[in-house]
């Protein structure tokens, strides 16, 4: 089947993915957790990151693998609008 658009939505770091479908590096390395363990809330840039893919020795790899760079997982998705730490939720 082919895509609908060749456009993505990007990544606004909301942290639904990672809150709510931890990906299979975090599988990986984690076991199945409800959250990704290596999710961080960055306060200066209001959104969240992942240190797995700001690994220095790693970080390419888990980038190229989550497909890093190409657009949001789940753009339709209500958090992309009020990104903030849902850490306490």
């Amino acid at each position: 089947m082919e895509p609908l658009t060749d456009e993505c939505e990007p990544c606004v770091g909301c942290g639904w993915c990672c809150l709510r479908d931890p990906c299979s590096e975090a599988h990986r390395r984690y076991g199945y957790t409800r959250r990704c363990p290596a999710l961080a809330w960055d306060e200066a840039g209001n959104r969240y990151i992942c240190r797995l893919m700001l690994d220095p020795d790693e970080g390419e790899e888990v980038r190229r693998s989550q497909h890093a760079g190409q657009g949001c997982y789940a753009p339709l998705n209500n958090w992309r609008k009020d990104v903030r730490n849902r850490d306490d939720d």
